[in-house]
């Protein structure tokens, strides 16, 4: 790392002449004065992308591990990154040098205190031991804000403020300095704490002790700036120490103009909308993981790494076009008809996040400013971070009914792309010669079918392979009008045929990204969205409305009235749930359901039975409830119905603490969000919680465990052997009619609870080959439980 360090400071030859006439003593003239500068940036990088993973982990159970408690994590430390860089760039332009110096290091100091009184107070020094939980129905967001900002705001803000002010003050030291590597070196720092933490952290230290070592990681920072800073202090002369150095006038860089920051802005806003609706639509099938954060924020900050490290990396000749197939990729896998794995739409959608990152941030390096105005450009991208925070995290939930973000924050790297091209003279939109219009149109004849077949069926009536023909043809006519434009380098360019495929291409990608948002809406007669994701209800040939949770049905019923109560798709009569409710051997009886859906269970309740459904998304009650509810279970059911409205696992720990145990004889738990798992119901602290509310020991938890890309019997085989339950898998019937494939785990101390006739006619020995696996609060391997095959 110390000759990575020594690359990053690395300068040009010679010294520049300071306004008295005398040379500026050098940082790098002493070698005690350059590895702790360094150190010191490097470090605060690595401990800001610790501490939102570590602080990330801790918030998302208090919210039902929801994809949106992450962009909303994401959205705070933005807020934080921007207060941040305001604050070094006023330091930077208001204060002498000196002054800066000192002014920083005393607020340090205050951060320092903070944490020292904080691990007094709540035996921790960051985050929340004192059982901090939202207040109920408090908007998820603010609440989010409220806990992150106690938990670790002081530090946050000083640490994202230290890489530029120690920049601005790296290049002050030397008016001829170049400090964007150590732009580059910051990153570096932060994406090898984000690749830590899943890999080494997370797996081996508890999540208490992560908070001290992140501490002790604190103090080395301290440490490292009080050298750093003094080797500043000492090794600049006095007249250097002011704010009127010489600009070099052989520095890179481009005059600030506000059209300028605009710019940077709009390019940083685009690649920020482009992370976080990722983000969201990656964990809307799987669970919301460090593993799967870390690899989107990795993208992110490796394109800003290449970009800021040399200007070789980025090229416009390879990354535009990287672009725009990675986007007409992602429109193909994600049409209506297409089946893809997991594995192939996290591929595609990680290509488009890292190639569209590359762009926004290669054009921000391009046009990086003078060192003078260093502050200035680091402000302007953290507003356009902010800002595309704010779009995703605060906006499009509560203006957009489907995951608009993402086909927005693709148009927005499009439009940058157009921008910047049309800006230019040079560009390919001005010099762009009749092969590069071929290659355009080779694109569109092999994208078009996929992409009209949707829209208008007579293409479907056209043969298969036309637009392979139509490409390869196009192609080859492409590459021998480029040997002969190679030969006569004055041929003249086509602009007009280059800008007409270019327009084609766009109005083809655009209609691909409308695709997927049209037909989420076909059939749709009510819709919301809230925090907690998008619900549609859906009729389906006027028979029966079902209720779609993001990309999953969740359930439906019929509206025919005399089959109103059937008890229908995943709690069919096959199903484990449906089997040991119906068959339970008195009456009345408990039941617990984790996560209501259209609340299709209720149908099995006799009178005098208590189901009570412990559901977080108040959007999903309000649809069983009402004077003309959309589904009817809830309403018709003989039993007595309770609703817990908030996190399953806070409200059952809550009635514990308070003796209020439920004594369930049966607790389903079934709280998909989407495809995705809420990872802390199935942790082992979890299954504590849950032993605390069974009646007795022939009380049965029934565990849905349906899921197209993870497999999580190994879980629940290492909760039967911890908990010495016996345990049944209920065998997955092939869907039929009203019903749909389900695959249930039936848990229980007594195994006379899982020996009635049914239930052994459906089910087989678990776990039996099942290696079993655990999960607990502080560690969840996702990897272990993914389907890497269909």
């Amino acid at each position: 790392m110390s000759a990575t360090i020594e690359t990053a400071l690395g300068t040009e030859q010679g010294r520049a002449i300071g306004p008295s006439g005398e040379f500026p003593a050098r940082i790098e003239d002493r070698e005690t004065g350059r590895v702790p500068f360094a150190l010191a940036i490097f470090v605060s990088a690595f401990l800001l992308f610790q501490v939102q993973l570590l602080l990330g982990k801790e918030v998302l159970p208090l919210f039902g591990g929801a994809s949106a408690v992450w962009t909303v994590c994401v959205f705070v430390f933005q807020l934080l990154f921007l207060a941040g860089y305001g604050y070094s760039h006023g330091l930077a332009t208001r204060l002498p040098l000196r002054k800066q110096v000192i002014l920083h290091g005393s607020l340090l100091g205050v951060s320092a205190i903070f944490i020292a009184v904080q691990a007094y107070i709540r035996s921790a020094p960051i985050g929340s031991t004192a059982n901090w939980q939202p207040q109920p129905g408090a908007d998820p967001a603010w609440a989010i804000t409220e806990f992150l900002m106690s938990a670790i705001g002081l530090p946050f803000f000083l640490l994202s403020a230290t890489s530029p002010l120690m920049q601005h003050w790296f290049a002050q030291a030397g008016p001829r300095r170049l400090p964007y590597r150590l732009y580059a070196l910051s990153n570096a720092g932060s994406l090898l704490g984000l690749l830590s933490y899943p890999s080494l952290v997370e797996p081996h230290v508890a999540l208490g002790a992560q908070r001290w070592a992140w501490a002790s990681g604190y103090g080395l920072f301290l440490v490292c700036y009080y050298f750093s800073a003094r080797n500043v202090l000492r090794s600049a002369a006095p007249t250097a120490l002011k704010q009127n150095a010489i600009p070099d006038s052989r520095s890179r860089g481009t005059p600030v103009d506000w059209p300028l920051r605009l710019q940077w802005v709009g390019l940083a806003a685009c690649a920020s909308v482009l992370l976080l609706a990722t983000t969201n639509l990656v964990c809307e099938d799987i669970a919301v993981s460090p593993f799967l954060l870390v690899l989107q924020l990795s993208l992110y900050l490796l394109s800003f790494i290449v970009c800021f490290e040399s200007d070789r990396w980025y090229r416009r000749e390879i990354f535009y076009p990287a672009f725009v197939v990675a986007v007409a990729f992602v429109i193909v896998i994600s049409l209506p008809s297409a089946m893809y794995s997991f594995l192939v739409q996290l591929a595609a959608y990680s290509l488009v996040l890292f190639a569209g990152c590359m762009v926004c941030h290669g054009e921000a390096a391009r046009t990086r400013p003078r060192c003078e105005s260093l502050t200035a450009f680091y402000l302007s991208i953290a507003i356009g971070g902010t800002l595309g925070g704010v779009a995703v995290s605060l906006l499009a939930p509560r203006i957009f009914s489907n995951y608009w973000e993402y086909p927005l924050g693709v148009w927005g790297c499009i439009a940058m792309i157009w921008s910047v091209s049309v800006r230019e003279r040079s560009s390919w939109w001005y010099k762009g010669r009749a092969s590069l219009a071929l290659l355009l149109l080779a694109g569109t004849a092999l994208l078009a079918p996929a992409v009209l077949t949707p829209l208008w069926k007579d293409v479907v009536r056209l043969p298969r392979p036309i637009g392979l023909y139509a490409a390869a043809v196009l192609i080859g006519a492409a590459i021998f009008l480029y040997a002969l434009e190679r030969r006569a380098p004055q041929t003249a360019s086509a602009p007009m045929l280059v800008r007409n495929a270019a327009r084609v291409v766009l109005a083809l990608l655009t209609a691909g990204l409308l695709i997927p948002q049209k037909a989420a809406l076909y059939h749709v007669i009510a819709s919301s969205r809230n925090f907690y994701g998008v619900l549609s209800v859906i009729d389906v040939d006027d028979n029966y409305l079902a209720l779609r949770y993001g990309s999953t049905v969740h359930g439906f019923q019929y509206r025919d009235p005399q089959r109103a109560r059937l008890a229908t798709g995943y709690y069919g009569p096959a199903s484990g749930a449906n089997i040991i409710i119906r068959n339970w051997p008195q009456h009345p009886m408990r039941v617990g359901l984790v996560g209501m859906g259209v609340g299709t269970l209720a149908a099995l309740a006799h009178s005098g039975d208590v189901f009570r459904f412990y559901e977080i998304n108040p959007d999903v009650y309000k649809l069983s409830t009402g004077q003309q509810p959309s589904f009817t279970y809830l309403r018709d059911s003989p039993g007595r119905i309770e609703v817990a409205l908030g996190d399953a696992r806070l409200t059952l720990e809550g009635e514990a603490s308070r003796g209020d145990f439920q004594k369930f004889d049966v607790l389903v738990l079934d709280a998909f969000s989407s495809d995705a798992i809420p990872m802390h119901l199935l942790t082992r602290e979890a299954f504590q919680v849950y032993a605390k509310h069974l009646g007795g020991p022939a009380s049965v938890i029934a565990v849905h465990i349906s899921n197209q890309t993870l497999d999580l019997r190994p879980v629940l085989a290492g909760i039967s052997r911890d908990f010495g339950f016996h345990a049944l898998r209920v065998e997955p019937l092939l869907p039929t009619g009203p019903f749909s494939q389900s695959d249930w785990i039936l848990l229980s101390h007594d195994p006379a609870a899982l020996s009635g006739a049914e239930i052994l006619a459906h089910s087989e020995a678990f776990p039996a080959k099942t290696r079993p696996i655990s999960w607990t609060d502080d560690y969840c391997d996702l990897l272990r439980v993914m389907r890497w095959r269909d």
